[in-house]
């Protein structure tokens, strides 16, 4: 049952002997825990005596601060801890809809960031102000830009729950802004000679891996996921109908991850020659000895970090084979929507800005390309060649 509300003047109190305050105290509506509407008391320093000489400025500046709690439209604000409404609304609400992946991410951004700092917290004293605060303390920590938007994403839709629950008024995340974007590092241009050097360098299983990677463009999850069922030699077709994270399967990432992927000559060279002779349909590809699924993470720290520092390549890891394979789609002259199709993307700007590097040699090549289609009109463009000062070995423009 809604309690009645009434209008309120609220009370004014002088505290302090040397440094004298004005103090307000009021009464305000609030959702307990239990969803049982209830009323605390709330108090607030206006102001030094010095500030506010009379008592007539202070009455006006509580009148201001009740002119919200008296109106109409004012909702009570629920006094449930962070903590508490992520634990018993948000993640029971959330979490059975979520992958097995996607749980632990968010666990990450809950535990590790939000947790420590607002979890015992009152969701209506998490302000603007303090979000703002917040995340300007971990953009200039060590935490990346990238990090900072995935916690300030997580923090708006766990408090965008608690506003739909009518636990909160509004959301204060929602109204602050992302730190200032420091400068990019740019990424190193994928080159064919440098993936088959790691490669090549590779001790199994993680040269196969690496191999089916660059030349599939899959996922490692979707590798790792693969069963000889989804495999089809002689055609030289795979499928990918599920993804594997840390020994749980899954569907795909979405819709269009679900896809059929052609093989080429040495992809299937490769997959049969890492079949057995009895294999069941069932059995992963890649496997222990009990049958169960790769660590990812194993394979990467022990056969795959070691070599790519013995190389001085850095930036390297499972997914940068899904990159390198957008790239040589590219080089080689492939349609945006066939490696669209080919990497499971649901919209081209993603195959387009995300993951296509740019390989110097082919930007050489398309710029002397561009050149040689000018080069007919080049007396009709800009000053005379005679009345340039030409250097020897000069003849043509280079980007480097």
């Amino acid at each position: 049952m809604t309690r009645k509300r009434c209008f309120q003047e609220g009370s004014l109190f002088k505290r302090g002997t040397r440094r004298k305050v004005w103090v307000a105290r009021w009464w305000e509506d609030v959702i307990g825990p239990d969803n049982v509407p209830g009323r605390i008391r709330r108090s607030e320093v206006l102001g030094t005596v010095a500030e506010i000489p009379t008592a007539r400025e202070a009455k006006q500046m509580l009148s201001d601060l009740l002119r919200k709690v008296n109106s109409g439209e004012y909702q009570p604000q629920a006094i449930w801890t962070f903590r508490r409404f992520v634990e018993d609304r948000w993640k029971p609400d959330v979490y059975p809809t979520l992958k097995f992946s996607s749980k632990k991410f968010y666990d990450n951004m809950v535990d590790t960031h939000l947790i420590p700092v607002f979890g015992d917290t009152q969701l209506r004293l998490i302000s603007k102000d303090r979000v703002q605060s917040f995340l300007t303390m971990k953009a200039q920590a060590d935490s990346s830009w990238k990090t900072v938007k995935h916690i300030r994403t997580v923090f708006g839709s766990i408090l965008e729950a608690a506003v739909r629950d009518e636990l909160l008024a509004s959301n204060p995340v929602r109204k602050t802004r992302m730190p200032r974007h420091g400068p990019v590092e740019e990424k190193a241009p994928i080159e064919s000679e440098r993936v088959k050097e790691l490669i090549e360098k590779l001790a199994e299983p993680s040269r196969s891996v690496a191999s089916l990677l660059a030349m599939t463009g899959l996922r490692i999850g979707e590798l790792l996921a693969l069963r000889w069922q989804d495999v089809d030699l002689q055609n030289g077709f795979l499928s990918v109908r599920q993804t594997v994270y840390e020994g749980h399967f899954d569907e795909p990432k979405s819709k269009g991850s679900k896809r059929r992927i052609p093989l080429g000559p040495k992809c299937t060279e490769i997959l049969a020659a890492l079949k057995p002779a009895e294999a069941a349909p069932s059995a992963l590809v890649f496997s222990t000895r009990n049958g169960s699924p790769l660590s990812r993470r194993n394979l990467l720290n022990r056969q795959l970090k070691p070599v790519c520092k013995t190389l001085g390549l850095t930036g390297a890891n499972w997914h940068w084979f899904r990159h390198a394979h957008a790239t040589l789609l590219d080089s080689v002259g492939a349609p945006i929507g066939t490696t669209q199709a080919l990497l499971g993307h649901s919209s081209s700007e993603i195959t387009r800005g995300t993951y296509i590097h740019s390989v110097p040699a082919d930007a050489r090549r398309a710029v002397e390309d561009v050149e040689s289609l000018l080069g007919t009109r080049g007396s009709q463009i800009g000053p005379k060649w005679t009345q340039v000062p030409v250097q020897p070995g000069t003849g043509n423009l280079l980007i480097h």
